[in-house]
């Protein structure tokens, strides 16, 4: 069975509306850091944070493995991997005092001192 409203049903609905006025409007994008965000609210704020903490925490733990496997190889490190390294701490976003906590944590590290 075909449902036809008739001429008399009055039910208010959004079809009524033209077209685009039947959407809640929304707030224009924000841009930060060159990224586009859809909103400013606050849960969403909260949840972009967490996963800017995370995604650091992981480059700080990527840039820490590679100073762990460089002093594993040896002591002394050569003019190319310490370029390596300069460049590897700008694409992670690793500041310089981010650099001396993760030194001092590989400088004392058991693991890599019985290598």
């Amino acid at each position: 069975m075909d449902y036809e409203p008739s001429p008399s049903d009055n039910t208010d609905t959004d079809e009524d509306l033209p077209p685009h006025q039947n959407r809640v409007p929304r707030p224009p994008p924000i841009s930060v850091n060159g990224n586009s965000m859809l909103g400013s609210s606050g849960p969403y704020r909260r949840a972009q944070g967490d996963m800017e903490h995370q995604i650091h925490h992981l480059e700080k733990e990527a840039y820490c493995s590679v100073l762990r496997a460089f002093k594993a190889q040896s002591d002394a490190i050569s003019w190319d991997k310490e370029g390596l390294i300069t460049e590897l701490r700008k694409e992670l976003r690793v500041s310089d005092d981010e650099h001396r906590e993760l030194l001092v944590r590989v400088n004392n590290d058991d693991v890599i001192r019985r290598i």
